[in-house]
């Protein structure tokens, strides 16, 4: 009998508008490849990615919160392993699952740190009110760990990881900090970035003719709160400074749900192209020379960076961008966080044929390397078999965890019951 997964998520996934679709599809190829039956729940009622779910012969089903009908379904699938996307969905559903199944292997795909990116927004946020007249300049968002040790959001994220039985960590930063700063037992641990299967890295390598390309751009999804702060610095700061030096340039800005705000900064006079959503998600990346990534905030590893790799069109980006995904000393990229630094090096690279050629040549060698699924798909098999093989024992390893799953430290399970009730009197 095959074996049955739940994958339990705030959204349907979409691989074409975010890094997080691209993640949470390429988990469940890994699960398909060993015959698992999938079902995938989510809260969410935009119901873009379903139907590409549905397509693969997953079955969705749409979930309640705080509604003892999310009951009937793990008693109807019964799974022996549960995905959660992200720890906002172990917080909401992660107790019934254990009430209901407690033997269910609990996975948290944590995406990226929460606590990190928020600490990471505040700061922004308060070099934005300290410098009203050149507000979207670049700066050196350099992190002081001991600043997320007394966050709330902090100390929900880490209850959520201990929690689980694994944990699934994209970046080598994030690795760091969960083990290193917060002590979180290596055991409950895997790193395993965003990758991709050997054939799709072959088959999209494109062509690296650097005269067929023009342009710089920018890509990401406007519902992402760095993409669109990345925008305005891209228009407001960094663009200026390009059109000194590059009086021809035209940059072409590309992504889903971008907001109205964005919309405006639309102005074709000065090379500032507003295009919006992109159905296929390698056009920008084939078409034009240079992929602009000018990151003040965020956590993870940068998907728009890794497509880049793939597709052989180097990039100019911050510190925060380039974190987490430097495995090799020849980073195919150039990394800058002062906008006159940014824009020397954007138009530097643009107009140097030798240089670009180099640098996409570094992508290929990296993302070959150090992104393609099946070395670190055989690492996650063999740990999850590890694990459910031995389950108790690596459970009776993870005192903290059990801790959390006491009576007194399950709030978010007592006021989801409270409003279960509340809601059946209303």
């Amino acid at each position: 009998m095959n074996k049955k997964l739940l994958c339990i998520s705030t959204n349907w996934p979409e691989a074409n508008a975010t890094a997080a679709g691209v993640r949470i599809h390429e988990l469940i190829a890994i699960f398909i490849s060993q015959k698992f039956e999938i079902t995938f729940a989510a809260t969410s009622k935009h119901l873009e990615g379903l139907h590409t779910l549905n397509e693969k012969g997953i079955t969705t089903r749409q979930i309640l919160v705080n509604d003892p009908s999310f009951d009937l379904l793990l008693e109807e699938i019964t799974p022996d392993i549960v995905l959660f996307d992200r720890f906002i969905s172990e917080e909401q559903f992660g107790w019934r699952v254990r009430d209901i199944l407690p033997n269910a292997l609990t996975i948290l795909d944590t995406e990226d740190l929460h606590c990190l990116r928020a600490l990471r927004e505040e700061q922004t946020t308060s070099y934005i009110k300290q410098h009203k007249e050149t507000p979207y300049s670049l700066f050196n968002n350099a992190t002081d760990l001991d600043e997320l040790n007394s966050r709330g959001l902090t100390k929900r994220e880490l209850a959520s990881i201990f929690r689980c039985d694994l944990n699934l960590v994209v970046s080598s930063f994030e690795m760091t900090v969960l083990v290193d700063h917060f002590k979180v037992p290596s055991h409950l641990c895997l790193l395993l970035p965003i990758t991709y299967p050997k054939q799709h890295l072959q088959a999209h390598r494109a062509s690296a003719d650097y005269h067929k390309r023009s342009g710089y751009f920018f890509i990401g999804n406007g519902l992402h709160k760095p993409n669109i702060d990345a925008i305005k610095c891209l228009y407001f700061s960094i663009w200026p400074l390009i059109k000194k030096q590059h009086k021809l340039a035209d940059i072409y800005i590309y992504g889903a749900y971008l907001p109205q705000q964005i919309h405006e900064l639309h102005k074709p006079t000065i090379g500032f192209h507003i295009l919006g959503e992109v159905k296929d998600v390698k056009t920008p990346f084939t078409r034009h020379r240079i992929n602009l990534v000018p990151l003040r905030f965020g956590a993870g590893i940068k998907g728009k960076i890794l497509e880049g790799l793939i597709y052989g069109c180097p990039h100019i980006t911050t510190s925060i961008g380039k974190e987490g995904m430097d495995y090799t000393v020849n980073w195919p990229g150039k990394v800058a966080n002062k906008s006159a630094e940014f824009a020397q090096m954007s138009v530097a690279l643009y107009q140097d044929k030798t240089q670009w050629e180099k640098l996409n040549n570094e992508g290929y060698k990296l993302i070959d390397q150090s992104f393609e699924r099946s070395i670190y798909k055989i690492k996650f098999l063999e740990y999850l078999t590890q694990i459910s093989n031995s389950l108790e024992d690596h459970r009776g390893k993870n005192f903290m965890g059990s801790l959390l799953q006491e009576q007194q430290f399950q709030a978010s399970k007592y006021m989801s019951l409270w409003i279960t009730e509340k809601n059946k009197n209303t």
